[in-house]
């Protein structure tokens, strides 16, 4: 193998790596459409094992992009255009993720939340029950993907 080559295998990313990337990619180019964003919105994305799409955030333009834990505080509060929930662990963690999103997105913000990620949940109905808790509407539900789109509910506004 010559020099050239060998300095080619060492920069090459993995396979995986580029697959996730890809992935990643995809995946937050159908989020940010159907949120209806512009590309330098202000991104949190709340959960576990977010990198991969905090990095697609960023090469996709966004202005702002942060990565929270459903499970630990943060008290920077920047509010976000948009506040992604991708894995809440359980109920316990989702309830933390939806105040966290909705405390986020303010008035005018959108919260999408991966329903897939929610394996733990069987009855959709369980899952509404703490949308509505958090102070969130269901703007839109994608069947395929189990994805909810969310936005501050009117009821909230009305009351303040």
């Amino acid at each position: 193998m010559s020099r050239n080559e060998e300095q080619a295998v060492d920069v090459e990313p993995p396979p995986t790596m580029v697959s996730d990337e890809i992935r990643a990619a995809a995946l937050v180019d159908r989020v940010m459409a159907i949120a209806h964003l512009p590309d330098p919105a202000h991104v949190a994305v709340i959960g576990h094992r977010t990198l991969p799409l905090v990095l697609a955030l960023l090469r996709r333009g966004c202005r702002a992009v942060r990565s929270l834990r459903p499970d630990a505080p943060s008290p920077d509060c920047e509010p976000a255009e948009l506040a992604w929930i991708i894995d809440p662990r359980d109920e316990h963690e989702l309830d933390g993720a939806l105040r966290a999103a909705r405390w986020r997105a303010g008035r005018g913000g959108r919260v999408i939340l991966e329903g897939a990620a929610c394996r733990w949940c069987h009855a959709p109905a369980t899952v509404r029950n703490h949308v509505l808790a958090a102070g969130l509407d269901v703007v839109s539900f994608d069947h395929v993907t189990r994805r909810l789109v969310l936005a501050p509910s009117s009821r909230v506004a009305l009351a303040a």
